[in-house]
């Protein structure tokens, strides 16, 4: 007498088709995902992703102490008042501490250029085309703070803040400027995909320097000052100041 046949429970050939659809599936996901991040990503791919990276790069300054001094700059009054020499204040030192942080991490492929610009900036009216302000250079200062990747480019840690102590004075080369609402600007190269995107602009931080306070101030010589703010604005807004010196 002949054994029935043994019929394979229907469950477990259920089981088996649902894990080789898992397994096909699995393995075209990962050919898939290979295939899209070996295709390298368009210039205007690359820029969206520079800046959503920088978007996440904070910067604070904080004004430790400054210090004031007189210059004589040329002021334009019009046909009544006619142009002369005017006295005006000019900030001589300045100490700030600055904080960098980012919330991912991102490489650079030169340190960020960091530049102190001051009110109506014209650094055209000084014979100048550098309209930074301050020595030493203040984005020295922050690039000798910066962590490296593993291919040695300046590079920013996500949740690791940086703290600049930026002791500047004017200097000799540079532009001079008067107190009040100066800017802090950043410009970065990010690395995208190993290489550079090209400059790009970080939003501007105010950084407010007062010019209140009656104490008389050294003037200094005419020959070693930059003025490159607008000095009949100034003067009108801020008064002559006080000085010690003739």
């Amino acid at each position: 007498m002949t054994a029935p046949k043994t019929r394979e429970p229907l469950a477990s050939n259920r089981t088996l088709r649902i894990i080789t659809l898992l397994l096909i599936l699995l393995i075209g996901g990962l050919g898939l995902r290979a295939l899209t991040a070996s295709v390298p990503r368009s210039p205007e791919q690359r820029q969206e992703a520079a800046r959503d990276v920088l978007s996440g790069v904070r910067v604070a300054a904080t004004v430790v102490v400054s210090s004031l001094a007189a210059a004589s700059a040329i002021a334009d009054f019009g046909i009544e008042g006619g142009v002369r020499l005017v006295r005006v204040r000019i900030i001589d030192e300045l100490h700030l501490e600055l904080r960098i942080e980012t919330a991912r991490d991102v490489a650079f492929a030169s340190p960020p250029e960091v530049c102190l610009v001051g009110p109506y900036s014209a650094p055209d009216d000084a014979g100048l085309s550098d309209r930074c302000w301050g020595e030493p250079d203040l984005g020295a200062l922050v690039a000798a703070k910066l962590a490296t990747d593993g291919a040695g480019h300046p590079a920013l840690q996500a949740h690791r803040s940086i703290v600049v102590d930026a002791p500047l004075r004017r200097g000799q080369v540079r532009c001079d400027y008067p107190p009040g609402d100066w800017r802090l600007e950043v410009v970065a190269n990010p690395l995208i995909d190993g290489s550079a995107v090209g400059a790009m602009d970080l939003p501007d931080l105010v950084v407010q320097l007062p010019y209140q306070g009656t104490t008389a101030l050294p003037l200094l010589p005419i020959d070693q000052t930059r003025y490159c703010g607008l000095a009949t604005v100034v003067y009108l807004e801020q008064g002559e100041p006080r000085v010690s010196s003739p």
